[in-house]
């Protein structure tokens, strides 16, 4: 049972969050734009698998373990971020490779890509592990189930936020994967997207 006199703050503080550009949205546009609106599909579905993960691990402890580590905190990161580099560099080496084909197999792949990238970046088991204890109340429960039906509502907000943003740019995509040129840009866009999302967790480090 939620503590329903502080779920309507934490409704508002989630759809804050699922409209502020972040590496969840950064990685979604990257997607979609260059491999289409149902590879982004794909992706949305790896992020939200991923975050919902780290919410499990926040409600039994395992993220305050990590962040109790250093070592183990600073292997995961940095594991993410030479992920991250890799999906930048693959991307750049391939600027002018088709637009991959619209099917189960370019989605699949997707989705990979975005579960691995969350569950590579221990700052997302930290906010969490900071954020849903703030709006559960003891008396109502047991406190990792509350946690946990908070973060199936984050994600299920961000991923509707996700898919918008998702439609958005498969529609660019479909108008521009003709052209060569546009080609070369939307891949090259997506490499730098990746790639800069890796550099981002390795030096935001010290925030964590």
């Amino acid at each position: 049972m939620l503590d329903l006199s502080l779920f309507p703050l934490f409704l508002a503080a989630g759809i804050a969050l699922a409209l502020t550009p972040g590496p969840d949205m950064a990685f979604t546009l990257a997607t979609a734009a260059s491999r289409g609106p149902r590879a982004g599909l794909g992706a949305v579905a790896g992020i939200c698998t991923g975050g919902l993960v780290w919410t499990i691990a926040a409600a039994g402890g395992l993220a305050a373990l990590i962040a109790a580590s250093e070592h183990a905190l600073t292997a995961v990161r940095y594991a993410g971020a030479a992920y991250l580099i890799w999906l930048g560099w693959k991307t750049f080496r391939s600027l002018d490779a088709p637009i991959e084909a619209e099917g189960a197999g370019s989605a699949a792949r997707a989705f990979r890509r975005g579960l691995v990238t969350n569950l590579l970046n221990p700052k997302i088991g930290l906010f969490f592990l900071a954020l849903l204890p703030q709006f559960t109340n003891a008396e109502l429960g047991p406190v990792w189930l509350q946690m946990l039906t908070l973060g199936l509502v984050f994600f299920a907000i961000g991923g509707c936020v996700l898919t918008v943003i998702v439609f958005a740019a498969g529609a660019a995509q479909q108008q521009l994967k003709s052209s060569r040129i546009s080609r070369r840009v939307l891949n090259g866009v997506a490499a730098t997207a990746f790639g800069g999302l890796g550099l981002r967790l390795i030096f935001s480090g010290n925030a964590t």
